[in-house]
């Protein structure tokens, strides 16, 4: 969710600054206004490319920056990134009239392939013909899955469907081999060398933190031995310390002071022995880091040697071991490899029916809800098909789905991104947006003028479903129809503002008489028979937003 976005020299914005509502946020305004300019610089922060007819004339660079309340994937990715989080995400991005861009997140330089990854599945920027994640046939699966909470039953398939597919290789790939003694030699030592390895699952990671916290003991080591090299050199606190309280207690009046420095060098004392505890166990942990940098130096090796990861490793051991025994014993291994593979066909094969009945139940439900979903959006004659079709064994199950649609009588349904109409479009990806914004966990929708091609109830309706929207997710809706703009929750209008040198846009956050007398302006009736017709709009999307389900 975005709470602050501020902008500075991009295009024809001077300069401005917007906080959000966390829930329904529309922007008007007059067509050239800059509405789609502030969809251009939310872009911007989730990682898109940018060239330098972004700056403002006469400008050497351009600034946007945003500050979002971070869920917890972005959470996950901060902390992978070793960036450090706070309260808010402040996202920047600032690109030069030459050219040049840079990207930072909580002041740290990052690229944009990162800032990808931290808004992947955190915000959605739509724009009306956009070939969109909902409109792709290779998502629609996915999707599907989504909605029927299969994913983990996904997962479990698709290490079945590894496993069996890398057994096939494996022993298709031995048949076809012919070793000779000194091939065999050479697979036996790489066996003994990665049995005397004994890698363990998860040690590298473990390795790493491990190294990374010995490696910060030793700025603390340093400085433990410039103390004790202070303290206990020649001529050094020690010594002066002790010489002065024995030059001192010679004098009866100096008595007591020498009596106080005489505690205070020994109370010194213990307070050095205990550093030197310390010191020495920093110096044991010294032995322990040239210990885990050897252990990561051969798994490095190792991985380099096989090509492959730590899992692949200890995978590597059983495919040498089948090797082995393949040469050994051929016929033998033959008929317990293929008792293998029957096995682990047999497991993926169970476990594509068990999705394929969970998808297909599923499915009935889903065709359901988008009916419904659309029925509320003016669309009374559509009809919504999950088409699932079997096909052979993939990593994503035997099921071939697509999602069809049909718009109107006696049309056969087709596939979404055949989809013609832009108004038909928009109302089609708002239901089903509808839907999968929960379930994908979605925390911010952009939506530029995607009702293009409405109007009068069918307007109000998708307003409406964008305010649904937004109690699950937070909803940005550029649109030029006041029945959208009425639904909202915040409204601000974009305006050009003309000075002695140049046009500037601005945006305002409009009060509620204010906001009536926008609604009337992009009704066309300005007046005052408009504001009351306005008025009446606003209390009438209040009621129906309470109303909702």
């Amino acid at each position: 969710m975005i709470n602050r976005l501020y902008i500075r020299h991009y295009a024809i914005i001077e300069e401005l600054e917007l906080e959000f509502s966390p829930s329904f946020t529309v922007f008007t305004g007059e067509t050239g206004a800059g509405k789609s300019i502030i969809i251009g610089a939310l872009s911007l922060l989730t990682g898109e490319r940018a060239d330098t007819s972004v700056v403002s004339y006469g400008q050497d660079h351009c600034l946007v920056e945003g500050v979002f309340t971070p869920s917890e994937h972005m959470k996950k990715c901060l902390e992978e990134a070793e960036i450090d989080l706070e309260e808010e995400v402040i996202v920047s991005r600032r690109i030069s009239a030459e050219g040049r861009s840079s990207a930072r997140v909580n002041g740290m330089s990052v690229t944009l392939s990162f800032l990808q990854q931290l808004f992947a599945g955190e915000a959605d920027i739509h724009s009306q013909r956009d070939n969109q994640h909902l409109l792709k046939r290779s998502n629609h699966l996915l999707l599907t899955d989504r909605y029927a909470n299969s994913e983990r039953l996904r997962q479990q398939y698709g290490e079945a469907f590894r496993l069996w597919k890398e057994a096939e290789k494996t022993y298709q790939e031995m048949l076809e081999s012919v070793y000779d003694d000194r091939d065999l030699d050479y697979l036996r030592y790489n066996l003994k060398e990665l049995n005397e390895a004994a890698i363990s699952e998860g040690e590298e990671e473990e390795l790493l933190l491990k190294e990374k916290r010995l490696r910060s003991s030793e700025k603390t080591l340093q400085s433990l031995h410039q103390a004790f090299q202070y303290y206990e050199e020649d001529g050094g606190i020690s010594e002066k310390l002790y010489a002065l309280f024995h030059d001192l207690s010679g004098g009866e009046e100096l008595q007591p002071f020498a009596s106080r420095i005489e505690d205070l060098y020994y109370s010194l004392e213990e307070e050095i022995s205990g550093l030197h505890r310390i010191a020495d166990s920093y110096e044991n942990d010294e032995d322990d880091l040239d210990r885990v940098e050897e252990r990561l130096y051969l798994i490095n090796r190792l991985k380099r040697k096989y090509n492959t990861d730590e899992k692949g490793l200890l995978e590597q051991k059983g495919i040498l071991e089948e090797k082995i025994a393949f040469f050994d014993n051929k016929e033998s291994f033959v008929a317990e490899q293929e008792k293998k593979i029957a096995r682990l066909k047999d497991e993926v094969y169970a476990l594509a029916k068990q999705l394929s009945d969970r998808r297909k139940q599923a499915a009935l439900s889903l065709q359901k809800d988008v009916h419904r979903e659309l029925q509320d959006l003016m669309m009374p004659n559509v009809r919504f098909l999950v088409d699932i079709k079997e096909k052979d064994p993939a990593e994503d199950g035997r099921d071939d789905l697509e999602f069809l649609i049909s718009l109107n009588k006696g049309e056969e349904p087709r596939p979404l991104i055949k989809v013609a109409s832009g108004g038909e479009l928009s109302r089609l990806m708002l239901g089903l947006k509808t839907i999968f914004t929960h379930l994908s966990g979605t925390g911010l929708l952009v939506f530029d003028e995607i009702d293009s091609g409405v109007s009068g109830k069918v307007a109000l309706a998708m307003g409406l479903k964008m305010a649904l929207i937004a109690r699950d997710a937070q909803v940005l809706t550029i649109t030029h129809l006041s029945s959208v703009a009425a639904c909202a929750d915040e409204h601000f209008r974009i305006y050009k503002e003309d000075d002695a040198s140049a046009t500037h846009t601005r945006v305002s956050r409009l009060s509620e008489e204010e906001r009536i007398g926008e609604l009337a302006r992009i009704s066309g009736q300005d007046s005052a028979a408009g504001r009351t017709a306005a008025a009446e709009l606003l209390e009438k999307a209040r009621t129906e937003k309470k109303a909702q389900r």
